[in-house]
């Protein structure tokens, strides 16, 4: 049995598009201060863009592959393309829970979802969540069928 996960294509969205606008508006003020010739907008506008991609790097670094494989789960992270294998015997324990909705005035705008927390022997956590991964549900069920 392998189970490779799925990323959710809007989870993916989420984490680059506000990077990318952001970069975008840091170019444009980079290419318009050569026509107004300000140099602090020119040079700013770099170090902001320096800042973003460093933390754009940083933010994808945190995002993981999961695939469920006979005998643990191997971990790849989405940037470097690392892999990391964590045997079940290394698993403490599995832990969900519901992550309340949201509300406004006007009433309940989600219902909310479940999130869970795999627990290994040193200490580390690993989150599982259906707001990352299409087939959550798929991958946290053959996780607790192996623990």
């Amino acid at each position: 049995m392998k189970i490779q996960s799925k990323f959710r294509t809007i989870y993916l969205f989420r984490i680059n598009v506000f990077f990318v606008i952001f970069d975008f508006f840091c170019l444009y003020l980079f290419f318009n201060s050569f026509k107004t010739e300000s140099v602090q907008v020119g040079l700013g506008s770099i170090i902001f863009l320096a800042l973003s991609i460093y933390f754009h790097i940083r933010t994808l670094r945190s995002v993981n592959e999961i695939t469920v494989l006979e005998n643990g789960l191997q971990k790849t992270t989405l940037v470097s393309n690392k892999a990391e294998f964590i045997p079940f015997s290394s698993m403490v324990n599995i832990k969900t829970e519901r992550i309340s909705g949201s509300y406004s005035d006007a009433g309940q705008i989600t219902t909310g979802y479940f999130e869970s927390t795999v627990f290994l022997e040193d200490g580390t956590e690993l989150l599982l969540s259906p707001d990352q991964y299409e087939n959550y549900k798929e991958i946290v069920v053959a996780i607790r069928q192996k623990i």
